[in-house]
């Protein structure tokens, strides 16, 4: 930046004397304009286009399958028969369709732990999510899920199952 600043204002001086033309300061003009528009640009939006960070608070609520993810009929029966919400006491009731309109709930606790540290706040700040389930559980939430962050304030888990391998689901209300 600062050598080719240098190199057109040198341009302009001399084309200024010698031939009273402007155009290498007008060049100049429009690279700082450039450079100027596009930094504050980035500086504006930049928020926008980074993974959200979770609060206990972002967690709470409905979750429902995916089907986003792998589109099909998988994906269309997996949303028909599983659903959870986590509530404000740390509990994740899981409900699996067993026929019908009849529904099993699974009811296990569940805790926050931090995830990563983010170096401008000098603290942990991402909320993950941990199942304290046992073996009677449903097979979807015996382990731990994994949390995906993504741009524009959304996330999803992917539960990993013996069955069924990867269930995601995301934050929502369910629809029949």
């Amino acid at each position: 930046m600062l050598p080719l600043t240098g190199v057109l204002l040198l341009t302009w001086g001399v084309t200024y004397l010698r031939w009273k033309k402007h155009t290498a300061f007008y060049i100049l003009l429009v690279f700082w304009g450039f450079f100027i528009f596009g930094t504050g640009l980035l500086w504006i939006t930049g928020p926008y286009f980074r993974p959200m960070i979770l609060t206990n608070k972002d967690i709470i609520g409905n979750y429902i399958i995916d089907k986003n993810k792998f589109p099909g009929r998988q994906a269309d029966w997996q949303y028909e028969n599983f659903k959870f919400t986590i509530n404000e006491n740390d509990e994740l009731i899981f409900q699996s369709r067993v026929y019908g309109n009849v529904w099993k709930s699974d009811t296990v606790k569940v805790s926050y732990f931090s995830g990563y540290y983010e170096i401008d706040k000098k603290e942990y700040c991402n909320r993950k999510l941990r199942v304290h389930s046992d073996s009677t559980a449903h097979h979807i939430i015996r382990d731990n899920p994994t949390l995906y962050r993504q741009k524009f304030n959304s996330f999803y888990y992917v539960f990993e199952s013996k069955k069924f391998g990867n269930v995601f689901f995301k934050k929502g209300e369910w629809e029949k």
